[in-house]
Protein backbone atom coordinates (compact mmCIF):
# COMPACT_ATOMS: atom_id res chain seq x y z
CA UNK A 1 0.00 0.00 0.00
CA UNK A 2 3.31 2.29 0.64
CA UNK A 3 3.72 2.80 -2.79
CA UNK A 4 0.40 3.94 -3.77
CA UNK A 5 0.27 6.60 -0.98
CA UNK A 6 4.03 7.24 -2.75
CA UNK A 7 2.41 8.27 -6.40
CA UNK A 8 0.07 10.69 -4.47
CA UNK A 9 2.65 12.18 -2.74
CA UNK A 10 3.84 12.91 -6.68
CA UNK A 11 0.72 15.37 -6.61
CA UNK A 12 1.78 19.35 -5.64
CA UNK A 13 0.79 20.00 -2.06
CA UNK A 14 0.28 16.83 -0.67
CA UNK A 15 2.39 16.28 2.09
CA UNK A 16 1.11 13.03 4.10
CA UNK A 17 -0.84 9.76 2.57
CA UNK A 18 -2.08 7.53 4.90
CA UNK A 19 -4.49 4.32 5.60
CA UNK A 20 -6.34 3.96 8.72
CA UNK A 21 -8.04 1.24 9.97
CA UNK A 22 -11.29 1.15 12.08
CA UNK A 23 -9.64 1.11 14.85
CA UNK A 24 -7.72 4.32 14.40
CA UNK A 25 -4.41 2.54 13.57
CA UNK A 26 -2.06 3.89 10.90
CA UNK A 27 -2.26 0.86 8.61
CA UNK A 28 0.58 2.72 5.55
CA UNK A 29 1.48 5.74 5.41
CA UNK A 30 3.67 8.03 3.23
CA UNK A 31 4.74 11.70 4.30
CA UNK A 32 7.54 14.38 4.60
CA UNK A 33 9.31 14.97 8.20
CA UNK A 34 6.50 17.35 8.82
CA UNK A 35 3.78 15.16 8.65
CA UNK A 36 6.02 11.87 9.92
CA UNK A 37 4.26 7.91 11.36
CA UNK A 38 4.85 8.98 14.59
CA UNK A 39 2.51 12.55 14.10
CA UNK A 40 0.02 10.91 12.17
CA UNK A 41 -0.46 8.03 15.03
CA UNK A 42 -0.98 10.48 17.28
CA UNK A 43 -4.07 12.07 15.49
CA UNK A 44 -5.67 8.97 14.08
CA UNK A 45 -7.44 7.91 16.33
CA UNK A 46 -9.87 11.92 16.67
CA UNK A 47 -9.90 11.18 13.06
CA UNK A 48 -10.86 7.68 13.20
CA UNK A 49 -13.84 9.50 15.65
CA UNK A 50 -14.87 12.21 13.21
CA UNK A 51 -15.23 9.88 10.40
CA UNK A 52 -17.93 8.00 12.79
CA UNK A 53 -19.61 11.06 13.34
CA UNK A 54 -20.08 11.23 9.62
CA UNK A 55 -21.15 7.50 9.43
CA UNK A 56 -24.01 7.71 12.05
CA UNK A 57 -25.74 10.23 9.59
CA UNK A 58 -24.72 9.14 6.16
CA UNK A 59 -23.24 4.79 6.50
CA UNK A 60 -22.44 5.42 2.44
CA UNK A 61 -19.92 7.82 2.52
CA UNK A 62 -17.49 8.46 -0.32
CA UNK A 63 -15.48 11.36 0.44
CA UNK A 64 -14.79 13.82 3.43
CA UNK A 65 -12.67 17.41 2.55
CA UNK A 66 -12.00 19.78 5.33
CA UNK A 67 -10.54 22.95 4.89
CA UNK A 68 -7.51 24.98 7.61
CA UNK A 69 -5.81 27.63 7.48
CA UNK A 70 -2.54 26.24 5.33
CA UNK A 71 -3.97 23.28 3.79
CA UNK A 72 -6.83 20.86 3.63
CA UNK A 73 -7.69 16.99 4.80
CA UNK A 74 -9.17 14.88 2.06
CA UNK A 75 -10.77 11.49 3.12
CA UNK A 76 -11.48 8.76 0.96
CA UNK A 77 -14.33 5.29 1.85
CA UNK A 78 -12.41 2.46 1.30
CA UNK A 79 -15.12 0.42 2.43
CA UNK A 80 -14.72 -3.05 4.40
CA UNK A 81 -11.27 -4.97 3.60
CA UNK A 82 -10.60 -8.90 4.65
CA UNK A 83 -9.67 -6.43 8.53
CA UNK A 84 -12.57 -4.56 8.56
CA UNK A 85 -12.91 -0.87 7.31
CA UNK A 86 -10.19 1.93 6.27
CA UNK A 87 -10.23 5.28 5.67
CA UNK A 88 -7.54 6.93 3.00
CA UNK A 89 -6.62 9.96 4.45
CA UNK A 90 -4.26 12.83 2.57
CA UNK A 91 -2.78 15.71 4.36
CA UNK A 92 -2.05 19.21 1.71
CA UNK A 93 -1.06 22.51 1.25
CA UNK A 94 -2.77 25.61 -0.20
CA UNK A 95 -0.83 24.48 -3.62
CA UNK A 96 -2.97 21.41 -3.88
CA UNK A 97 -5.08 21.62 -7.40
CA UNK A 98 -8.39 20.55 -6.17
CA UNK A 99 -9.79 19.07 -9.36
CA UNK A 100 -6.78 16.91 -9.51
CA UNK A 101 -6.44 15.52 -6.55
CA UNK A 102 -10.45 14.42 -6.68
CA UNK A 103 -9.47 12.42 -9.55
CA UNK A 104 -5.98 11.41 -8.32
CA UNK A 105 -7.38 10.14 -4.60
CA UNK A 106 -10.34 8.00 -6.93
CA UNK A 107 -7.88 5.89 -8.36
CA UNK A 108 -5.18 5.52 -5.69
CA UNK A 109 -8.75 4.16 -3.17
CA UNK A 110 -9.76 1.73 -6.03
CA UNK A 111 -6.06 0.19 -6.14
CA UNK A 112 -6.14 0.39 -2.45
CA UNK A 113 -9.61 -1.38 -1.97
CA UNK A 114 -8.34 -4.14 -4.63
CA UNK A 115 -4.97 -4.25 -2.22
CA UNK A 116 -7.15 -4.85 0.82
CA UNK A 117 -9.56 -7.49 -0.24
CA UNK A 118 -6.73 -9.41 -1.46
CA UNK A 119 -6.49 -8.43 -4.76
CA UNK A 120 -3.61 -6.88 -6.85
CA UNK A 121 -0.13 -6.55 -4.62
CA UNK A 122 0.38 -2.90 -3.94
CA UNK A 123 3.64 -2.85 -6.28
CA UNK A 124 1.59 -3.31 -9.30
CA UNK A 125 -1.61 -1.62 -8.37
CA UNK A 126 0.30 1.51 -7.50
CA UNK A 127 1.72 1.90 -11.23
CA UNK A 128 -1.79 3.90 -12.14
CA UNK A 129 -1.70 6.39 -9.58
CA UNK A 130 2.03 7.47 -10.29
CA UNK A 131 1.55 7.20 -13.99
CA UNK A 132 -1.34 9.56 -13.59
CA UNK A 133 1.12 12.05 -12.29
CA UNK A 134 3.75 13.00 -14.31
CA UNK A 135 3.70 9.92 -17.15
CA UNK A 136 2.81 9.76 -20.63
CA UNK A 137 0.33 7.50 -22.33
CA UNK A 138 3.14 4.95 -23.19
CA UNK A 139 3.28 1.22 -24.72
CA UNK A 140 5.57 -1.66 -25.45
CA UNK A 141 8.65 -1.99 -27.35
CA UNK A 142 7.57 -2.33 -30.86
CA UNK A 143 9.68 -2.62 -33.70
CA UNK A 144 10.58 0.65 -36.14
CA UNK A 145 8.73 -1.33 -38.93
CA UNK A 146 5.63 -1.84 -37.27
CA UNK A 147 5.17 1.46 -35.34
CA UNK A 148 6.19 5.55 -35.25
CA UNK A 149 6.01 7.84 -32.56
CA UNK A 150 3.73 10.59 -33.20
CA UNK A 151 4.85 12.94 -30.57
CA UNK A 152 7.52 13.23 -27.96
CA UNK A 153 6.00 15.28 -25.84
CA UNK A 154 2.90 12.58 -25.32
CA UNK A 155 4.89 9.57 -25.35
CA UNK A 156 1.98 8.33 -27.95
CA UNK A 157 2.88 5.94 -30.40
CA UNK A 158 0.74 3.65 -33.02
CA UNK A 159 0.91 0.28 -34.02
CA UNK A 160 -0.07 -1.27 -37.39
CA UNK A 161 -3.14 -3.65 -37.16
CA UNK A 162 -0.84 -6.45 -38.82
CA UNK A 163 1.53 -6.35 -35.96
CA UNK A 164 1.84 -9.41 -34.01
CA UNK A 165 0.30 -9.54 -30.34
CA UNK A 166 4.28 -8.93 -28.38
CA UNK A 167 4.39 -6.01 -30.83
CA UNK A 168 1.29 -4.11 -30.15
CA UNK A 169 1.32 -1.10 -27.71
CA UNK A 170 -1.01 -0.01 -24.81
CA UNK A 171 -2.43 1.98 -26.71
CA UNK A 172 -2.94 0.78 -29.87
CA UNK A 173 -4.25 2.37 -33.36
CA UNK A 174 -4.84 1.07 -36.36
CA UNK A 175 -3.42 4.20 -38.30
CA UNK A 176 -2.09 7.74 -37.64
CA UNK A 177 -5.36 9.05 -37.91
CA UNK A 178 -6.56 6.82 -35.13
CA UNK A 179 -3.66 7.48 -32.55
CA UNK A 180 -3.94 11.58 -33.54
CA UNK A 181 -7.75 11.13 -31.76
CA UNK A 182 -6.49 9.63 -29.13
CA UNK A 183 -4.08 12.74 -28.63
CA UNK A 184 -6.20 14.76 -28.64
CA UNK A 185 -8.96 12.76 -26.44
CA UNK A 186 -5.97 13.05 -24.09
CA UNK A 187 -5.50 16.54 -24.12
CA UNK A 188 -9.05 17.54 -23.93
CA UNK A 189 -9.71 15.35 -21.03
CA UNK A 190 -6.48 16.57 -18.93
CA UNK A 191 -8.26 20.31 -19.15
CA UNK A 192 -10.85 18.79 -16.69
CA UNK A 193 -9.11 15.54 -14.65
CA UNK A 194 -5.43 16.42 -14.77
CA UNK A 195 -2.66 14.36 -16.06
CA UNK A 196 -4.67 11.14 -15.00
CA UNK A 197 -6.34 11.65 -18.43
CA UNK A 198 -3.36 9.66 -20.25
CA UNK A 199 -4.18 6.53 -17.70
CA UNK A 200 -8.27 7.17 -18.53
CA UNK A 201 -7.45 6.80 -22.00
CA UNK A 202 -5.36 4.11 -21.65
CA UNK A 203 -8.04 2.00 -19.64
CA UNK A 204 -10.63 3.26 -21.71
CA UNK A 205 -9.85 2.12 -24.96
CA UNK A 206 -9.48 -1.43 -24.08
CA UNK A 207 -12.36 -1.50 -23.20
CA UNK A 208 -13.90 -0.10 -26.29
CA UNK A 209 -11.38 -2.21 -28.26
CA UNK A 210 -10.24 -5.20 -26.18
CA UNK A 211 -9.44 -7.28 -29.33
CA UNK A 212 -8.40 -4.90 -31.77
CA UNK A 213 -6.28 -1.90 -32.36
CA UNK A 214 -8.56 1.80 -31.84
CA UNK A 215 -9.55 3.00 -34.82
CA UNK A 216 -11.83 6.25 -35.74
CA UNK A 217 -15.10 4.30 -36.15
CA UNK A 218 -14.86 3.62 -32.59
CA UNK A 219 -14.57 7.15 -31.71
CA UNK A 220 -18.08 7.65 -30.09
CA UNK A 221 -17.77 5.05 -28.39
CA UNK A 222 -14.95 6.16 -27.20
CA UNK A 223 -15.70 9.68 -26.29
CA UNK A 224 -18.59 8.45 -24.25
CA UNK A 225 -16.30 6.22 -22.34
CA UNK A 226 -14.01 9.02 -21.32
CA UNK A 227 -16.82 11.58 -20.52
CA UNK A 228 -18.26 9.41 -18.10
CA UNK A 229 -14.88 10.53 -16.22
CA UNK A 230 -15.75 13.97 -15.75
CA UNK A 231 -17.67 14.58 -12.78
CA UNK A 232 -18.91 18.26 -13.33
CA UNK A 233 -21.81 18.22 -16.09
CA UNK A 234 -20.59 21.95 -17.32
CA UNK A 235 -17.00 20.46 -17.77
CA UNK A 236 -18.13 17.21 -19.68
CA UNK A 237 -20.17 19.28 -22.15
CA UNK A 238 -17.12 21.10 -23.05
CA UNK A 239 -15.35 17.96 -23.24
CA UNK A 240 -17.93 16.20 -25.98
CA UNK A 241 -18.08 19.97 -27.58
CA UNK A 242 -14.07 20.35 -28.38
CA UNK A 243 -13.72 16.53 -29.59
CA UNK A 244 -16.83 17.33 -32.32
CA UNK A 245 -14.94 19.69 -34.02
CA UNK A 246 -13.42 19.09 -37.16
Amino acid sequence: METILQGLLELQGVSAALVLDAGGRVTAHRGGAMHDRALCEQVSGNLMKAVETVQLQQADWDAIGAQFTDGRLLLRNLGEGVEGGHVLAVIADARLNASFATVALRVAANKLRRVLAGGAPASSASSAVASSVAAPLSGSQVSPADSKVLSSATGLSWSRSGSSSAAVSRVAAADPASMAFLTRCSKELARHVGPIAKVFVQEAVQRVCPEAPFSLPRAGALVDDLASQVEDPDDRSKFRAALAKR
